[in-house]
């Protein structure tokens, strides 16, 4: 339920030492992209002291680790054993790579869907196990189709879309791309009411300065609220399945998303 996913390299103790003073809702910190192949041992050996040490009750903390073809995914795993995180982010996700996974560990995964073949699998993605949201990672997903990553994302607006679609059909989170100009607050404003309205429910981010606008875009708006209200206090008073507001029809699904938005709401005390 989280509006806000943090990406924070693992080899940084400077920002590791500081991670729950971002305010983002969730984590990530990266033994992948930002650690070099000479740094791995070392981000591993240093996230694994500092979480024996630490523990966090008001901020989610996940890791990406190597994907599963990697020669380093064992390795990032078992440093992680028994230590207080909430899950994985799996890069290059497959089928086959999440269950690899899952042989290892009970924790959730939140795979990245970063290639044409995932994306076209990515309902099989996400029925695997233990799978609890959608992350698309545009900058991959576009470099293998060899087409220019823009800041107008029309050409992703299709992978946003299935898989929006896709994680809201299996009652997963679906987690958008960062927005990569971290001094544009306007673009990234646009760029998050966009996911946003494509029904994506949080997005990931790769500075602090971006977390504030984006918990705001995420967060249930005070007429989202007062309406959910309204369909809960009439659910309550109604036997019936379904029943009419203000002209339009409302059923399960309906009332199941108004559960949600005063969930959140309750959770990040608007």
């Amino acid at each position: 339920m989280s509006r806000s996913y943090l990406f924070i390299p693992g080899n940084t103790p400077s920002m590791i030492q500081n991670l729950d003073v971002f305010d983002s809702d969730a984590i990530i910190i990266d033994f992948e992209d930002s650690v070099t192949v000479f740094e791995k041992d070392s981000a591993r050996i240093l996230i694994n002291n500092f979480l024996k040490k630490y523990s966090y009750n008001e901020v989610e903390i996940y890791v990406r680790i190597n994907s599963a073809d990697s020669p380093y995914f064992g390795d990032d795993v078992s440093s992680l054993h028994n230590l207080d995180i909430t899950g994985f982010v799996l890069p290059k996700a497959s089928v086959e790579g999440i269950r690899e996974l899952c042989k290892l560990s009970d924790k959730a995964i939140i795979p990245i869907i970063e290639s044409p073949l995932a994306l076209l699998r990515v309902e099989d993605i996400a029925k695997e196990k233990n799978v609890t949201a959608l992350l698309l990672g545009a900058e991959d997903y576009t470099k293998e189709l060899g087409i220019k990553r823009t800041l107008e994302a029309t050409e992703i607006f299709y992978a946003r879309s299935i898989i929006a679609i896709t994680a809201n059909a299996y009652g997963l989170d679906a987690i958008d791309t960062p927005y990569t100009n971290k001094d544009n607050e306007e673009g990234l404003l646009i760029d998050a009411t966009n996911a946003k309205n494509l029904g994506f429910t949080s997005k990931s981010l790769i500075h602090p300065n971006q977390v504030e606008i984006i918990n705001q875009v995420f967060a249930p708006s005070l007429e989202e609220i007062t309406e959910a209200r309204r369909i809960i206090k009439k659910s309550e008073g109604s036997s019936k399945g379904a029943f009419s507001l203000d002209g339009k029809m409302i059923d399960l699904p309906i009332i199941e998303k108004a559960k949600k938005v005063l969930e959140k709401a309750k959770k990040y005390n608007l």
